[in-house]
């Protein structure tokens, strides 16, 4: 079990990430967002999610025995499992459950 200290510094990172990921979305989204406005956020911001998420893949790699150095576990660890899948489905992204969307309610 995690202190309260923990869980609460866990939220707040996951809070904070969820947030800029829902403003991105936000920003490339809506209808009444002008064109300018969304290639303006998609050359700043599609970038940063490209990077963040090849350091990801680079980190869950298979080490020579096969296994994920980052997660202790056989490669292809439930991290890169779970990246692949959105990948090739994004919608299943929020039929994942709550964890996804920063408007979900945790008790922290």
């Amino acid at each position: 079990m995690i202190s309260a200290a923990l869980a609460r510094a866990h939220h707040l990172l996951n809070q904070e990430m969820l947030g800029y990921l829902d403003t991105v979305e936000l920003l490339t989204n809506e209808h009444d967002t002008d064109d300018e406005t969304v290639l303006a956020v998609a050359r700043a911001e599609v970038p940063r999610l490209v990077a963040a998420l090849r350091a990801t893949v680079a980190t869950h790699k298979a080490d020579p025995s096969g296994d994920c150095p980052a997660c202790h576990t056989t490669w292809p660890c439930a991290v890169i499992d779970s990246a692949h899948s959105y990948l090739k489905d994004p919608d299943s992204i929020y039929s994942a459950g709550p964890a996804i969307s920063s408007t979900a309610s945790v008790n922290a």
